[in-house]
């Protein structure tokens, strides 16, 4: 076996490794911690949803659990589709759901209340851009960079949010030009689109193509072309270990390799690139 950071599970032995002509990065989870808890932001909301309605007599952990995974599900999409999924549960469980739109500026109200702050630390030099990135991101950017790799983000954020804190967290230099979100959290954007535009802009085949993210669309239509798929089951800053519901979920997904975050990347890529054993 290769000498590895002992976080690395093998989920694919015949995970191929070889040359990759490019990569594509998901942002939240993936690079940025910033809006870290969004998934429990959602989850609580529609517990309350549900609670409003006495569809639930309390918050139970199984039905917390429910639908959190139920979110985790739909990242990487615009969060327009959760609150769509949120609607269908109060539907499925017999009540009257709300407008998915007035759900979603519900959520963002929360969810700005908590990563408001976080953005304001950094911009004023409180905290260091590290602080608030996915550990070793910056180093594995730069050493893919280093190897000639292109290097794409596509996020499921809205896109003047994702721009805004690409910056702060200093990440922005590694991408250019190639950073694809949507525009005020239009449904239409895909990822899958992104991954399409990415093989023929290089004129590539899918199995040169590496794909880093911690949710559904990025890891599905990575692997749909026959790419090399890295979960990241990244948990909250200065929290050590895997996040279980997120390795279950990337497992699920077909997944090749789940790490937590970027540890001893230098050996990581070489590894990826059929070297260091």
């Amino acid at each position: 076996m290769p000498q590895l950071p002992p976080e690395f599970e093998l989920v694919n032995p015949l995970m191929r490794r070889g040359r990759y002509t490019a990569a594509m990065f998901d942002f939240d989870g993936t690079l940025s911690l910033i809006r870290e808890g969004w998934s429990a932001i959602m989850a609580q909301l529609g517990i309350e949803l549900l609670l409003d309605q006495k569809l639930i007599l309390e918050p139970d952990e199984a039905t917390r659990h429910f639908v959190e995974a139920e979110m985790l599900k739909l990242s990487g999409k615009p969060s327009l589709f959760q609150m769509e999924r949120l609607a269908e549960i109060v539907q499925l469980r017999g009540g009257t759901p709300g407008d998915p739109n007035e759900y979603l500026q519900e959520f963002l109200r929360r969810l700005f209340a908590i990563s408001d702050g976080r953005k304001a630390d950094l911009a004023s030099g409180r905290v260091p851009p590290d602080a608030w990135a996915v550990p070793g991101c910056r180093e594995i950017l730069t050493t893919l960079r280093d190897r000639g790799v292109a290097l794409y983000l596509a996020s499921g954020t809205d896109l003047e949010y994702v721009q805004e804190e690409l910056k702060l967290l200093k990440l922005d230099e590694f991408f250019g030009p190639h950073v694809y979100a949507p525009a005020l959290n239009t449904p239409k954007f895909s990822k899958g689109d992104v991954v399409g535009m990415i093989l023929q802009s290089h004129s590539i085949p899918g199995v040169q193509l590496l794909g880093f993210g911690d949710g559904f669309s990025e890891t599905v239509e990575v692997k749909r072309v026959g790419g090399t798929a890295i979960g990241l089951a990244s948990h909250e800053a200065g929290t050590p270990g895997i996040n279980a519901m997120k390795r279950t979920l990337l497992i699920d997904l077909g997944a090749d390799a789940i790490i937590p975050y970027y540890s001893e990347p230098d050996r990581l890529v070489a590894w990826l690139f059929g070297g260091v054993e």
